[in-house]
């Protein structure tokens, strides 16, 4: 029996670049508070509000670290003008790579640097999830 590999593609377009990785993770976040009988008129519930989105791309070349640096810096100067991150996930019944989730305004919070030349580490997050 053939084993069925399934592929995990993302790609970060930034001004007229892009790059893409098959290491990525997305996390999806609600911000809650819970109130007890002891802290609440009323007991036993949730305050479910604020939701944010946040993505890692790892394994990342080193050749494409001044990209991310450059991406950064950009956005401190001007935080409107962000990226959009695209994912991209195999389909079994058809063969193709699909496109899964879209993210817009989407931002670096951290470049990790293990050594300058083996890959590295991007995080971020997005403004929203198209």
């Amino acid at each position: 029996m053939a084993s069925v590999q399934r592929y995990n593609l993302a790609q970060i377009v930034y001004e007229d670049n892009q790059i893409t990785t098959d290491t990525f993770k997305t996390t999806r976040k609600l911000d809650s508070e819970e109130y007890t009988a002891s802290n609440s008129y009323n007991p036993y519930a949730v305050n479910l509000s604020k939701e944010t989105f946040e993505w890692e791309m790892s394994d990342i070349d080193p050749k494409f670290r001044s990209f991310f640096e450059e991406m950064m810096d950009k956005q401190k100067a001007n935080p409107d003008d962000l990226a959009m991150v695209a994912t991209y996930d195999y389909n079994p019944e058809t063969g193709d790579i699909v496109e899964d989730d879209v993210y817009d305004g989407a931002y670096i919070t951290e470049i990790s640097k293990e050594n300058a030349n083996k890959p590295f580490s991007v995080k971020g997050g997005a403004l929203r999830k198209l």
